[in-house]
């Protein structure tokens, strides 16, 4: 008997290629993706090994669940337009404890009833109602116009052979994005190898490779100490 049969996942996207090592290396392996925050644990569902058909893809909203996507004025976004996602049904909570001002914002409440979670996560809904997750918000930013997501910029590196790790910090006031990577591919590869994979606009003029993803301690990459670094190459360069 296999040592693992089913494996589940919630949150941001898994990427297609982390899916495509995992079923290789356990033979047999079946995967349901799920899409959810702490505030409503689980809001869409995949049917098992769903993502075979629809790469990317989150799954449809539980029953007795409504969840869609909106603009920046708070309108509904027809399908395949990026947008903020939004949950609502009885899986939502009703706010936070002793915070009614982040309640307000995060749970609005429509004609004063259910409470709407503004989950802070962008993406798009098919026709038939499947959602595909494009990134958080601090996640998207503009690059010569366009709007780019750092979830979709770190897939496609990571999707590079050589690489292993891949972050990309956002632009803040004058300093650009910059990617970090960690792997044996030099940088200079690694940004040429990405432009099979994604549109040029968004790859990152600036690549470092390093040792290794500086962390937090609950086990997510540090942007701060990623900001520290880039203060470290640009003050090199300067003298």
């Amino acid at each position: 008997a296999p040592a693992l049969r089913l494996l589940t996942n919630t949150g941001a996207a898994m990427p297609t290629g982390t899916l495509g090592s995992l079923r290789q290396a356990i033979p047999g392996l079946r995967v349901q993706l799920m899409f959810g925050l702490t505030e409503c644990k689980r809001a869409t569902i995949m049917p098992v090994d769903g993502d075979l058909d629809r790469p990317g893809s989150s799954g449809r909203a539980l029953p007795g669940t409504e969840v869609f996507v909106i603009g920046e004025s708070g309108e509904r976004l027809p399908a395949g337009e990026v947008g903020e996602i939004v949950v609502r049904g009885p899986n939502v909570m009703a706010g936070y404890w002793r915070r009614p001002e982040l309640t307000e914002e995060k749970f609005p409440r429509v004609d004063g009833l259910f409470p709407e979670l503004r989950t802070g996560d962008y993406g798009r809904l098919d026709e038939e109602g499947y959602l595909y997750f494009d990134g958080r918000r601090d996640d998207i930013y503009k690059e010569r116009g366009f709007r780019v997501s750092a979830t979709e910029v770190e897939t496609a590196a990571r999707g590079v052979p050589g690489v292993r790790e891949a972050a990309v910090l956002v632009p803040k006031d004058t300093r650009p994005a910059w990617l970090f990577v960690t792997g044996d591919l030099a940088a200079e590869g690694v940004l040429d190898a990405m432009r099979t994979r994604i549109e040029e606009f968004k790859i990152p003029a600036s690549c470092l490779r390093v040792g290794a993803l500086p962390l937090t301690g609950n086990g997510k990459v540090d942007r701060k100490a990623l900001a520290s670094m880039v203060e470290e190459v640009a003050g090199g360069a300067a003298r």
